[in-house]
């Protein structure tokens, strides 16, 4: 969810894949943040902080999948 993870992914993955490699909060163009940051150095708000952008990012990422047919409109089905 940060420049290291997509760094460390985008060297194990073979070529022909990488371009599926994404930041998470991609789903979620309309925060101002492309990194998820570290909780522990947000101080006494950083994991509300992070769990907001996650919770956004989730969003956007199922809605993706609907849109390409990844997923049912209700879960579990």
């Amino acid at each position: 969810m940060d420049d290291d993870n997509y760094s460390a992914l985008m060297d194990v993955c073979p070529e022909e894949y990488k371009d599926k490699i994404s930041y998470f909060l991609d789903y979620a163009p309309h925060l101002d943040a492309r990194e998820v940051p570290d909780p522990y150095y947000g101080g006494k708000y950083g994991f509300e902080r992070v769990l907001d952008l996650a919770e956004a990012a989730s969003v956007g990422f199922l809605s993706m999948l609907r849109k390409t047919g990844g997923i049912n409109e209700k879960i579990g089905e």
